[in-house]
């Protein structure tokens, strides 16, 4: 493993890292009474707690096991600050002191070069889920500004790495059943403190068929095709207006869906079904804020998503059995369709509920 500089990039402008890893160095050589140098994944967590996150984001973020690194960190970083600091041992046993211990060690930058008087903003993205249903899905996104200036978010970008579409049949049904299509954006659970409901929804209609830039290795309608490097194909770029305030919190939805004009279902006179399809995505989504343009970006989002149709059609099936006596052209669908399910649910990243519960009928 080596340290990734793109992670906790905001470390590298507070802090003076080089000689603040150089006197941790010394102070683990010291510990152990051997020439050891920091560890990559000691070098991560640091600029992680420097920035402000939890050793549970920093596991999620790096696809660590929290509890391992919790253990490596109490083993390790945390006993090599009390050393530089003068600090008993075994009495730092908070993450959140930290960032405060190296600060009054004077290792913190005292002056932004944004601004002489004040530290610069600094957001940080702290939970990111998926509700809504597989014609809207909600992202619900939860943000905190660790900074001690007001941020301004300005733009939210979706990166995507690559799109799938699937091919499905459908036939009339003898029974109507009401679908809300595009719901709201779910409510906040409840929490000690206070509750934070959404500041503002943003409706995203996402891109079907158009706009992909077919110079680019990737196929918008290739079932199997997986994108090996997690290259960006398409960015899908969002005005937004939202202001966190310096140690405050805000949360915003944004609710993806269709366009209008993919509600269609091809027929065939010929056969006695319907044709349907539905899109599987797999981006990032990126937040641009302040006039310096810094940015923030999640995890890997993975989403199944398929327009509103008609309520005249019964659910749609997208695996059969291979001894199946429908047409050898159903059969294909449904072998790619599997195919490609079994692929992406290797993938690494938050799904959404209506993409898992089709996973797990695939793998299965």
């Amino acid at each position: 493993m080596t340290p990734i500089p793109q992670l906790f990039a905001q470390a590298e402008n507070d802090w003076n890292l080089a000689r603040l890893c150089q006197d941790l160095t010394s102070a683990k050589q010291q510990i152990s009474g051997k020439p050891k140098q920091l560890t990559p994944l000691e070098i991560n967590c640091l600029r992680g707690l420097l920035c402000g996150y939890s050793p549970t984001e920093i596991a999620a973020i790096m696809n660590r096991e929290v509890r391992g690194l919790r253990v490596d960190l109490s083993r390790g970083l945390y006993r090599y600050i009390e050393v530089l600091t003068n600090r008993p041992s075994n009495t730092l046993k908070d993450w959140r002191e930290v960032a405060d211990w190296l600060a009054k060690a004077n290792y913190k930058i005292g002056f932004s070069h944004h601004n002489s008087q004040n530290n610069d903003s600094s957001l940080k993205i702290v939970d990111v889920s998926l509700e809504g249903s597989v014609n809207s899905c909600v992202i619900d996104l939860k943000v905190r500004n660790i900074g001690d200036r007001v941020a301004f978010l300005k733009n939210a970008k979706f990166l995507f790495h690559d799109v799938w579409m699937l091919k499905s049949w459908v036939l009339p049904k003898l029974e109507k059943n009401k679908q809300q299509a595009y719901p709201p954006a779910p409510a906040m659970a409840t929490q000690r403190s206070r509750t934070v409901p959404p500041s503002c929804d943003y409706q995203v209609s996402l891109p079907a068929t158009l706009n992909f830039d077919v110079t680019l290795p990737f196929n918008f309608c290739t079932g199997n095709y997986l994108n090996p490097q997690s290259k960006v194909v398409y960015i899908e770029n969002i005005k937004i207006s939202q202001c966190v305030s310096c140690n405050d919190v805000d949360r915003f939805t944004f609710t993806l869906f269709l366009p209008k004009s993919e509600q269609e279902v091809s027929s065939n006179e010929h056969a006695p079904y319907l044709l349907r399809t539905s899109y599987i995505y797999n981006f990032k989504l990126e937040l641009i804020y302040d006039e310096d343009n810094k940015s923030i970006e999640s995890s890997d989002l993975i989403i199944l998503l398929e327009p509103k149709y008609p309520e005249n059609i019964e659910t749609r099936e997208f695996l059969i059995e291979s001894d199946s006596k429908l047409p050898t052209e159903m059969k294909k669908w449904s072998q790619d369709n599997l195919e490609l399910l079994t692929a992406i649910a290797k993938i690494k990243g938050l799904m959404n509920s209506s993409l898992n519960s089709l996973i797990r009928i695939a793998v299965h």
